[in-house]
C-alpha cells in the first residue's frame, strides 16, 4: 500500500481529518500520521470506545500491507503518541482492546522504549 493510498482511506473513514491530513506535506508521513495518533488520543481523553476501536481496527486492516516508511511512521509517530503522549498512564486499558497486530507493534515498540531507557539510566549519565 502506497503511503497516499494508506492517507486517502484514512480521510475517507474519518473524514474529520481530511483537512488536517491534506495541510501536510504528502511526503510528510510521520507528521501526517501524528494527526491520526492526535485524533486517537484525543478519543482516549473523551473515552468514546467505540471510535477508539475504529481507529485501531483501521490500523489492524492494513499493517501488513504498509510500506516500511508508513511502518516506520505507525511505531515512530502513532505508538509513540500513544505511550508517552498524554494518555500514557492511561493506556493499560487502552492496550487491551487493541487487535493483535497492533498491540504487537504497540508492545514492541514499548519494549524498544524501555531498553532505550535502561541503557541511558545505566549509562550513569
Amino acid at each position: 500500500m502506497s503511503d497516499e493510498d494508506f492517507f486517502e482511506d484514512l480521510a475517507k473513514s474519518f473524514p474529520i481529518l481530511k483537512t488536517d491530513i491534506e495541510e501536510e506535506d504528502i511526503y510528510m508521513v510521520h507528521t501526517r500520521m501524528e494527526v491520526f495518533a492526535g485524533y486517537t488520543n484525543n478519543l482516549i481523553v473523551e473515552n468514546n470506545i467505540p471510535e477508539i476501536i475504529k481507529c485501531f481496527n483501521f490500523l489492524e486492516s492494513r499493517i501488513d500491507l504498509m510500506s516500511d516508511s508508513l511502518d516506520n511512521a505507525l511505531n515512530v509517530s502513532y505508538c509513540e503518541a500513544l505511550l508517552l503522549g498524554k494518555n500514557a498512564k492511561k493506556m493499560a486499558p487502552i492496550v487491551q482492546i487493541m487487535p493483535k497486530k497492533l498491540s504487537v507493534a504497540y508492545a514492541e515498540y514499548e519494549q524498544y522504549y524501555a531498553d532505550i531507557w535502561k541503557r541511558y539510566r545505566d549509562s550513569g549519565q
